[in-house]
């Protein structure tokens, strides 16, 4: 049996996967209390452990061993571009495929306000972008010499991805504030052109090479064959693998991952974005996998902030219970995170069906943030404009993680994300029907970090994990 050991150390867990290649399954799955904070080496340890009782010591010697990392809450950036239309969303969509959470974008000429609120962030990477090749060097130069004036967070690397008619002066002025810079190619080289790659593949570098050392993941990295990338970023590339295939394993198609957590809502959609009824396509060019997170959207830390975007009076006429109920059960999951429904047996169905709706909540306002959209436009050259992706080619969504798995009602989250009448209204590009699907064994991050050694047991492992609901 020839096998692979896939680790994911998080903030709470360390999880270990162990798969057979051969079969394209998971045969052994574990986890435990994450000890990043103190000593990683006592998490992976147990898991080894576990895994040798499990398939044998031989067995687990020849095994291939990988892992991801999401510890300490992931990859935290800043993205500081020109426009909101084209650098700032280019730069997003680059540190969001690379697997980043984005504490907050700038755009324009950064203030002193601005430098104040990053020195006051836990950030790890700031993206600097901006102008086109041969374009806009005025506020580019000015952010560049207000980046170099952070006081705080001094050891944050700067990764510059705009014009390059600016490099030398740019280097001169981070060299002379003593910060680190990395210099990549021009993420929007020119009109209608995004080249994120490189920066991409930059943000992983780094993330591996000096932010998962920081986290106390060093003393690991003798006992595996090697830290593959941040564990968004191992989701984001097993959902491009499950919807294109590999030469021996046919894909699913044009697919959506929804994936609701205590804190954020992940969205991952994998379709060419093409124009509708002949709008004419502005902004940003859309990348066929994008991956976007929603910081306000979750069922704990954040769940205060799901329920005020549908608002209190709303979600108490869903519930059926008074706004007095909504906000108890606000602050029951805020004061204590680990909350379970079962934990307080006389208000589990209770608990149950709020945790059920932020969910729904969660997975309606996530996917439409995602998604783009048709405006009406008096012009002489067009007479609709489309900005965003167009999501109508969705023909599979698939929900991950605990609150859609372990939900008795997961296709009434999943179902949030079809196009409602209201939506047809605003003209949200949505799909009106889709097959929907769970990933009952939580593999996408384990196929993500596979697919690099063998896409075909990647694949074969997601399909043997997901279940039509």
């Amino acid at each position: 049996m020839d096998t692979a050991i896939l680790i994911d150390f998080g903030s709470t867990f360390t999880k270990a996967a162990v798969a057979d290649l051969e079969k394209g399954r998971i045969i052994y799955t574990f986890k435990t209390p994450s000890t990043v904070s103190t000593d990683a080496k006592i998490g992976l340890d147990i898991c080894y452990d576990k895994i040798r009782e499990k398939i044998g010591t031989k067995q687990f010697e020849h095994s291939k061993k990988l892992a991801t990392s999401s510890a300490a809450g992931g990859l935290r950036m800043v993205v500081v571009g020109l426009t909101e239309t084209l650098s700032i969303t280019a730069g997003r969509n680059a540190a969001f495929g690379a697997g980043a959470k984005i504490l907050k974008s700038y755009s324009g000429a950064l203030t002193e306000a601005d430098i104040r609120e990053m020195e006051s962030m836990n950030m790890e990477i700031i993206l600097f972008c901006g102008g086109y090749e041969g374009g806009n060097t005025q506020i580019v130069r000015h952010n560049a010499a207000m980046l170099g004036g952070i006081q705080t967070n001094t050891a944050i690397p700067i990764i510059y991805a705009g014009n390059s008619e600016l490099m030398k002066e740019i280097k001169i002025i981070f060299y002379q504030k003593h910060k680190e810079l990395f210099v990549v190619n021009n993420i929007i080289p020119n009109v209608g052109l995004v080249e994120s790659q490189a920066t991409v593949d930059l943000i992983r570098n780094i993330f591996l090479e000096r932010i998962i050392n920081m986290k106390g993941l060093e003393q690991v990295k003798s006992e595996l064959d090697s830290i593959v990338m941040p564990t968004p970023a191992a989701v984001l590339e097993a959902g491009e693998l499950l919807s294109l295939g590999c030469e021996e394993e046919p894909g699913l198609g044009p697919l959506m991952i929804v994936d609701i957590g205590g804190a954020t809502t992940d969205i991952h959609t994998y379709c060419i974005s093409t124009a509708v009824d002949g709008a004419k396509m502005i902004g940003v060019q859309e990348p066929f996998a994008k991956r976007t997170v929603e910081g306000d959207l979750g069922m704990r830390e954040s769940c205060g902030l799901t329920i005020q975007e549908a608002g209190i009076s709303n979600a108490a006429s869903d519930l059926h219970i008074t706004e007095e109920d909504v906000n108890v059960s606000i602050s029951r999951r805020l004061e204590n995170i680990e909350f379970l429904p079962k934990d307080d047996p006389e208000t589990c169905d209770a608990e149950l069906k709020f945790d059920q709706q932020i969910a729904k909540y969660a997975c309606r306002f996530a996917t439409r943030r995602h998604t783009g959209n048709i405006e009406n436009v008096h012009s002489k050259i067009c007479t609709k404009i489309q900005r965003g992706k167009n999501l109508i080619p969705i023909e599979t969504i698939i929900g991950t993680g605990g609150p859609i798995v372990n939900s008795h009602h997961p296709r009434e989250i999943l179902e949030q994300a079809f196009k409602t009448e209201q939506d047809d209204k605003l003209k949200i590009l949505l799909p009106e029907t889709a097959r929907l699907m769970i990933d009952r064994d939580y593999v996408f991050y384990a196929a993500g970090m596979l697919r690099q050694i063998n896409p075909k047991a990647a694949l074969k492992i997601m399909k043997n994990s997901l279940v039509n609901i």
